[in-house]
């Protein structure tokens, strides 16, 4: 199974903790979800992914994963996303199938663009802590 990763899964401690350390020894070329923005989520510190014509995401794109790393993740994302099949841009253009994480109902999208880098200087030392992970 391939996977778009676009928020907090594009942070390598935080795939290790959810996937394992295997994870960040596999090829993760960037990619581009096209037709959507990302944004957080109303009073949390975690994006969601919203269709918006005209605009795209950058993330990476994770193959290969196996049924157990899916339920992991499924876990992980919570009821507010729905994992869908949507189709992702690698290596200049070429479209590819992946499963995402995009808003589901009881997801509350904010109008705040979400960035990995504000996250990771705000909020990454308390979300490792809120998941038992040591983090310095």
């Amino acid at each position: 199974m391939r996977y778009f990763f676009y928020g907090t899964l594009l942070d390598p401690d935080v795939r290790t903790h959810i996937l394992g350390a295997w994870i960040n020894r596999r090829d993760l070329p960037a990619a581009r979800l096209p037709g959507y923005r990302r944004v957080y989520i109303r009073g949390r510190h975690y994006p969601v992914v919203v269709p918006s014509a005209g605009e795209s995401v950058e993330g990476v794109l994770a193959a290969g994963l196996d049924r157990g790393a899916a339920l992991r993740l499924a876990r992980f994302e919570s009821d507010e996303y729905v994992d869908a099949e949507r189709t992702v841009l690698v290596d200049g253009g070429r479209a590819l199938r992946a499963r995402v994480f995009v808003a589901g109902p009881l997801a509350h999208p904010s109008d705040t663009p979400w960035t990995v880098e504000v996250w990771r200087r705000r909020h990454k030392g308390a979300f490792m802590r809120r998941h038992g992970v040591p983090f310095r």
